[in-house]
């Protein structure tokens, strides 16, 4: 599934009326486009056009404009709002359902997640409200089901913003690098996120799906680079884009293409297992999953979510700095199985299989190294002297070069190349340290300047010591009929257990299903290391052979033991 990049850069005389993801209308030119960003400090908006026949002229009015579809539109203003916290509804717009109000402020809708409606005394508190007209808009009917068809649609229903000017028209320079002669390094952003069913993320980047509420698993999601097209590559790349950092890579990648019938071409990755670092990675049986209790609350993202280790949690009474610099090295962050394990807290998985990482979700960002953050090529700082600075290795830098660290609040140029490792710079660099890394900022920098691809794991289809491969599937087709629907694994059970398929009645005995001469069940609760348990509470399938044989079940085990590679013991 690719998405196109924007094609051009907007600039109006006031940005303030659009938000990212609406549209974006020419009054005279009658062009319609999407809008990917909107920058209110610059009032340059990034649009991408709908039609490749239409175009947007400078001096032309544009607007945004929000359709409601419902049956009964009835709409109530308030003048001169002046963006207090709490107001009272007018009674001619009092809903029967919160879900049927909108507001508009100055001609600009507000974000649901912004304002409440309390029905008990008809008022609406409100945060970041501006100042303006309000505009409350009631639709009758139940608007958000599925099903719902509107008997009518009118110009009634389309709410403007406020009209402003094009002053400038830009071509993205993403497009500019594409077509150029001579290109700057292909570089390719891969984020693996698990399970497949939380995703796709929240506007916070969260999990939402069936993940809405909690927090990714810990290393989740989990960034990697690929940098095509330089002279060498390098693991001690920086690459930093849209506010994430992605590690580089050692990595092959099929091109992404499309067969002739329009399907997106199955992709192969194959990447680096160094170390065993891919290896320890997707064999692990319990990278989804959680303690039975002693989780807390805090905010990942600026979101409030829940089943995170108490002792990450900043502000929590359990709050262990060292903790965090062993285990996870970032603060609050969901249980870790190690950990879980090391406080002798009793683990739970939340889902069976992920190893191999088969159902996993692949997002894949293709852009230019020239777009990212920082050059990827860098070194580190040796000393410092006043504006000379002695680093390992003065090759990544030219003369004009603007840079700077990730703690310094000044960006500063190179003036001069000393040698092989001294900079003279045309100021201090202020807060910057020894050992530093020293990045060169891109002046084309653009965290929209990408095409996307997304993709599901279909197989791992290699897993050596050298390299683990990937097969990848279009997320749109993935969700086609496949046949055969089960997948074979050798060891690894995959029925619900004590559904219908596994019928296990324990524990506390009781006859199994379908043995003869009669097997019964075991008497006492078997943890996932196939070990008594104390409680009910830890009997827990292991979802292995030896966890059916134990409980007198593997006349009902779900795997195929005479099939060829196997899922990892537990």
């Amino acid at each position: 599934m690719t998405t196109r990049l924007y094609d051009y850069i907007i600039t109006v005389s006031n940005a303030a009326s659009f938000t990212n993801g609406n549209n974006f209308i020419g009054l005279s030119s009658n062009t319609y486009a999407y809008i990917a960003n909107v920058n209110t400090v610059t009032n340059n908006i990034k649009v991408k056009v709908n039609n490749v026949f239409q175009e947007f002229v400078v001096g032309e009015s544009v607007v945004s404009t929000h359709y409601k579809i419902s049956n009964t539109a009835i709409v109530d203003t308030i003048l001169n709002f002046t963006g207090t916290t709490s107001f009272t509804v007018p009674a001619s717009v009092i809903p029967l359902y919160d879900t049927e109000l909108s507001l508009y402020i100055g001609g600009r809708v507000q974000p649901r997640e912004n304002w409440k409606y309390y029905s008990g005394n008809n008022t609406i508190t409100i945060a970041n409200a501006p100042t303006g007209d309000l505009v409350i808009r009631r639709d009758t009917g139940n608007v958000y089901s599925p099903s719902y068809v509107s008997s009518a649609l009118s110009l009634g229903n389309a709410q403007n913003s406020s009209s402003t000017v094009i002053t400038a028209v830009t071509n993205s320079p993403f497009i500019r690098s594409k077509n150029a002669f001579t290109q700057p390094p292909i570089v390719r952003l891969f984020t693996f996120y698990y399970p497949g069913e939380w995703y796709p993320p929240n506007e916070k980047g969260n999990p939402g799906g069936s993940g809405a509420g909690l927090s990714w698993p810990a290393d989740i999601p989990w960034r990697i680079a690929e940098v095509i097209g330089d002279i060498h590559s390098d693991l001690y790349y920086n690459v930093s884009f849209g506010g994430e950092n992605y590690v580089a890579y050692p990595m092959e990648t099929d091109g992404i293409g499309t067969s002739s019938d329009g399907t997106i071409d199955r992709v192969t990755v194959r990447v680096s297992n160094y170390d065993n670092l891919i290896t320890n990675f997707v064999e692990n049986p319990y990278l989804v999953g959680n303690v039975t209790s002693n989780s807390a609350v805090g905010y990942v993202n600026g979101e409030l979510v829940s089943g995170l280790d108490p002792a990450t949690v900043i502000g929590h009474s359990a709050y262990n700095q060292t903790i965090v610099d062993t285990y996870y090295g970032k603060t609050n962050v969901a249980w870790s199985y190690e950990r879980a394990v090391s406080a002798g807290e009793t683990w739970k998985n939340l889902k069976y299989d992920s190893r191999d990482f088969l159902g996993g979700v692949v997002e894949i960002k293709s852009t230019f190294a020239s777009h990212l953050q920082y050059w990827p090529e860098h070194s580190k700082i040796i000393s410092l002297d006043s504006n000379l600075i002695q680093v390992y290795n003065s090759a990544p830098y030219r003369l004009g070069d603007i840079v700077a660290t990730t703690t310094s609040n000044s960006q500063v140029s190179v003036v001069s190349i000393l040698d092989d490792n001294y900079l003279i710079l045309s100021n201090n660099i202020s807060n910057a340290a020894n050992e530093q890394n020293l990045f060169i900022v891109n002046p084309e920098y653009d965290p929209e300047a990408y095409i996307k691809d997304v993709f599901k794991v279909t197989e791992l289809s290699a897993l050596n010591e050298n390299f683990a491969e990937f097969v990848l599937t279009s997320w749109l087709q993935y969700f086609k009929l496949q046949l055969p629907k089960r997948k074979f694994y050798k060891n690894t059970c995959q029925w619900e257990y004590k559904g219908s398929e596994c019928q296990y009645p324990g524990p506390n005995g009781g006859p199994i299903p379908g043995t003869f001469p009669v097997l019964n069940a075991n008497t006492n609760p078997i943890t996932t290391g196939n070990e008594i348990g104390v409680s009910a509470t830890e009997d827990e399938c292991a979802k292995s052979y030896q966890a059916c044989k134990i409980r007198n079940n593997v006349i009902h085990f779900g795997a195929f033991p005479g099939t060829g590679r196997q899922v990892p013991k537990q």
